[in-house]
């Protein structure tokens, strides 16, 4: 959550992020708290791409979106190419690409 809010606020302001506190409040998005097993993949994927940095963040993220089979909300495209993710083709499915940014 702390990710999405800070996300939020840096690419879309203030409001989007308080936007997104409400909708956590008002039960629209669930608050999720780590299980072992999240936690667990979330420790292995950040080993296994130990070079990258990624940081529990990205991982606890990937883990958690492999685990329910959600889509991922992420601005750092970078992190979420380099990391092979649970599509057919190795992607994850992310719910904004880097072609709807404004350039």
């Amino acid at each position: 959550m702390t990710e999405v809010d800070f996300t939020l606020r840096r690419w879309l302001g203030p409001a989007a992020g308080r936007a997104f506190l409400a909708a956590i409040t008002d039960g629209t998005h669930d608050r999720v708290v780590l299980s072992e097993t999240i936690w667990r993949r979330a420790v292995a994927i950040d080993a296994r791409y130990a070079d990258l940095n990624l940081g529990l963040a990205d991982t606890s993220v990937m883990a958690l979106a492999e685990e329910r089979q959600l889509p991922v909300f992420t601005f750092d495209f970078r992190a979420f190419r380099a990391v092979r993710g649970p599509g057919r083709d190795g992607s994850w499915p992310l719910v904004v690409s880097e072609s709807d940014l404004p350039r």
